[in-house]
């Protein structure tokens, strides 16, 4: 990418655009796969609505928010952040649990956890009634705020056997499958 934006700047040589170029270092090729412009697209499309970044860090941040004011000592003993390892655990154990996902959609074409479920917090409250109150569930999203947040809002319609996935996907990808695309 770094060559790409000096060759974009410079005006000089045949840039990239509307191609990927991959690179296999074990047999030591280069190959071009050309990508067709998605004019639904909300980044690059006939009609974007994105304009502009936003700033990751503080929109994903980690950080375990009191939900309705509590402290950290007063949240539910169920309600409780598992690592990376442990989760993994669990879904290898075939035990009966449920895991959803509360990125946005075009966040879960570029990775996921399977056996996950697609539940975006933008539309987290419409998917409420179709979950087991008795169901172990476990929850993820890029970083761990936003599935701190859904776990909030299940906690409060009475759901009990809560989970979050501390430093979500991106945590995931780091400690659990490296081959996973990160973003």
């Amino acid at each position: 990418m770094a060559t790409e934006t000096i060759k974009l700047i410079l005006g000089q040589g045949e840039p990239l655009i509307g191609r990927l170029m991959l690179y296999d270092s074990l047999r030591m090729q280069f190959r071009d796969v050309r990508i067709r412009k998605d004019p639904n697209c909300e980044l690059c499309g006939e009609n974007p609505s994105i304009t502009e970044l936003i700033d990751y860090e503080a929109f994903c941040a980690v950080e375990l928010p009191a939900p309705s004011g509590q402290s950290p000592e007063e949240l539910d003993a169920a309600a409780v952040e598992i690592s990376a390892a442990d989760l993994k655990s669990i879904i290898e154990s075939g035990q009966s649990m449920t895991l959803l996902d509360v990125r946005e959609p075009h966040e879960w074409e570029i990775n996921r956890i399977d056996p996950a479920r697609l539940t975006p917090l933008s539309k987290f409250e419409q998917f409420i009634s179709e979950l087991n109150r008795e169901d172990e569930i476990y929850l993820y999203c890029y970083k761990g705020k936003r599935s701190l947040t859904a776990l909030k809002q299940l906690q409060e319609h009475g759901f009990k056997n809560l989970h979050s996935l501390a430093g979500g996907i991106d945590k995931w990808a780091e400690e659990v499958d490296p081959s996973m695309p990160r973003y």
